[in-house]
């Protein structure tokens, strides 16, 4: 008996550990919906940022608070920063935290993008569909 109650015991303050990280079933977000995402600033010249660098970010609109909030795509988060161009040539590249940075000697506009599956799960509880937000980059 006073080993189901220690292992009763310990169960328990797991599930409470992993509720008060947000892991949990009960915590106030895990149905969260991510309905929308936006990304700031929506058009940039890389001219007017330091080393023609752009940091970029991403809020997405949830169907419950907090809402809007700040994306991350660092893991154990699924999601993406990407940049598309009509060009062949390289114009800009971008990390997972969304600095794009202009390529030396490389010219044009670019689209900024990040990309969420919300449908995997993630730290935040997101469910849903696969959101992308859109921003656009001109490098000098």
């Amino acid at each position: 008996m006073s080993r189901c109650t220690a292992l009763l015991a310990a169960s328990s303050l797991a599930i409470l550990a992993l509720q008060t990280l947000g892991c949990g079933m009960s915590s106030s977000n895990s149905n969260r919906i991510l309905q929308s995402m936006t990304i700031s600033p929506a058009v940039a010249d890389a001219q007017d940022f330091p080393d023609n660098q752009v940091q970029f970010t991403a809020t997405g609109t949830f169907n419950e608070a907090p809402s809007p909030a700040q994306l991350t795509f660092m893991a154990p988060y699924t999601g993406s920063w990407g940049i598309s161009s009509t060009s062949a040539d390289v114009i800009a590249t971008i990390d997972q935290t969304g600095l794009a940075d202009c390529v030396s000697g490389a010219a044009g506009t670019v689209t900024v993008f990040a990309l969420v599956n919300a449908n995997s799960a993630t730290g935040t509880g997101m469910t849903g569909v696969a959101v992308r937000g859109v921003a656009s980059l001109t490098c000098p």
